[in-house]
């Protein structure tokens, strides 16, 4: 009882410092045009987000009331409180837990229309690694990827494996949407892998570039991006 207490609290307190954060933080969206062509066409779509950003992006994503899949691991229990409080809608399970009940929830979302926000570096990692989970998602229920990413110049970053980032309240943040990545039905599983990661890596290197950030110079991943 006291320890689910304690969770409520922590996580009130979340929601607390993650509105606070929203509403202060001075937003650049760049290629934001391409979420509202395709909802102009009832294109439902795959938003691809690396699980550092993922806190932050409960946020920005909110407004769309976008389907979202989260863990079924302790931390997955809290963000997806978050989660909902913010209007997004939790599909739980993960490549270690409830893998099957969870690809079989976002094809029927994506298959309604409804857009599906997805970590595929997570539960676990490695970062900046694109697991096969999501293209196999994309490719059942033919839709694209969208690749979406933040980036500030001086964020808070956590002791976690994937280094989860938030940026400070105030501060300037530039909010990066890549263009559609189809993946045909017979592309190769692991060349469309590829593809996938390469665009999401790029992505995040050229949001830093334009706040001055420092990421690339700590992730070979991400610097290593620039170079084709």
């Amino acid at each position: 009882m006291l320890k689910s207490l304690s969770n409520l609290l922590v996580s009130i307190i979340f929601v607390f410092v993650l509105a606070v954060i929203g509403l202060t933080t001075r937003k650049t969206r760049i290629n934001w045009h391409v979420l509202e062509v395709l909802e102009r066409r009832r294109q439902p779509c795959i938003l691809g987000v690396w699980h550092n950003n993922l806190i932050y992006m409960i946020y920005i994503l909110g407004p769309r009331r976008v389907a979202g899949m989260i863990s079924r691991s302790r931390d997955g229990n809290r963000i997806a409180l978050i989660a909902r409080i913010f209007g997004l809608k939790p599909v739980r399970g993960s490549s270690s837990a409830g893998a099957i009940s969870a690809v079989r929830e976002s094809v029927r979302v994506l298959r309604r229309g409804g857009d599906l926000a997805v970590t595929p570096d997570g539960p676990r990692g490695p970062r900046y690694v694109v697991q096969q989970g999501m293209v196999a998602v994309a490719q059942m229920a033919k839709v694209p990827i969208v690749p979406i990413c933040f980036a500030a110049k001086n964020p808070w970053e956590f002791g976690s494996w994937d280094r989860m980032k938030l940026p400070r309240p105030f501060s300037a943040v530039t909010v990066y949407v890549g263009d559609p990545i189809w993946i045909d039905s017979g592309e190769d599983d692991e060349q469309a892998r590829r593809k996938v990661e390469r665009a999401m890596r790029r992505h995040v290197l050229e949001a830093e570039r334009i706040v001055g950030g420092s990421l690339p110079e700590r992730e070979p991943l991400i610097a290593q991006a620039g170079d084709g």
